[in-house]
């Protein structure tokens, strides 16, 4: 059967649905997934959507929940959560960054490993594994004492042992997407380098690579959490999570909000992240 001049016999590619994504992600999942860029918004927007300064004195200090003070006040009367709104911009945005700089570092090797192959793999393999067998906190602790405190000097510290697993995944999934017949088809056809990459490969690795990064939020904000818990974050009177639960820990039987709310805020972040991968996971690989 031939066909009409100028009629596509091509079979149209379905169109992209947002209630398709989204049914397959399940709708706690889609909590997450729609919870990721507010969170961001908010941690963006936080010095100018605070109800209250967050570090004068508003009111009286160790003021428990109210309908004024949602989360209370602190020792010294600030509004607790001011404090931690914009405690989220301390943890989100660097953890954002981190996982940015991760997830390209980290592939742009695995990618170079993946289609190079041969000596080039094998050297670059052998570095990731040198950084993979490193006990990264116990590095990341060094760093920073060497360093000094702060939260530049912490996202130094993790992101130095942050991007193997990236490095592991890019390549893994371009020697298997090598084997792809597609891909050998273009290849035949004499498509190399650059456009074998761009327009072959790295469509069909992003989704693993998103998936991963996205699981992988929860990690960086419970490292970042932990580094200002030990006191390797912003010094005082920063509003950083992990330390406003530290150095209030002694009040958790008498003034519970103090410690307990900054630490839920971390639960809750960790939890949303999870679920975003969890639901990208399942809409990505159900498409």
């Amino acid at each position: 059967m031939t066909s009409m001049p100028g009629l596509n016999t091509q079979p149209a590619r379905p169109r992209f649905s947002w209630r398709d994504f989204f049914r397959r992600a399940g709708w706690l999942e889609s909590i997450g997934i729609v919870g990721v860029p507010v969170v961001t918004a908010v941690a963006l927007l936080a010095p100018w959507i605070t109800p209250f300064d967050p570090q004068l004195r508003v009111a009286a200090a160790f003021q428990p929940p109210s309908v004024e003070h949602w989360f209370g006040t602190d020792e010294i009367g600030r509004d607790l959560f001011s404090r931690v709104i914009l405690g989220v911009q301390y943890t989100w945005l660097p953890g954002l960054i981190l996982i940015g700089f991760s997830l390209f570092f980290g592939s742009l090797l695995g990618l170079i490993s993946g289609l190079m192959g041969d000596k080039v793999d094998l050297v670059i393999q052998r570095f990731t594994d040198l950084f993979l067998v490193i006990p990264g906190t116990l590095i990341a602790l060094a760093v920073v004492a060497s360093l000094g405190p702060g939260l530049v000097n912490t996202m130094i510290a993790i992101a130095i042992f942050w991007w193997p697993w990236y490095a592991r995944i890019s390549r893994d999934e371009i020697r298997r997407l090598k084997a792809r017949p597609h891909v050998e088809a273009a290849r035949i056809a004499g498509v190399r380098g650059p456009r074998l990459l761009l327009r072959y490969l790295l469509p069909g690795a992003a989704p693993a690579l998103l998936i991963a990064a996205s699981l992988d939020m929860a990690n960086v904000i419970m490292t970042l959490s932990l580094m200002s818990f030990l006191g390797l974050g912003l010094p005082a009177p920063a509003p950083e999570l992990g330390a406003m639960t530290a150095r209030t820990l002694d009040s958790l039987t008498v003034h519970w909000w103090l410690p307990i709310l900054p630490a839920a805020i971390i639960f809750f972040l960790c939890l949303l992240t999870n679920l975003a991968g969890d639901g990208l996971r399942a809409a990505l690989r159900g498409a």
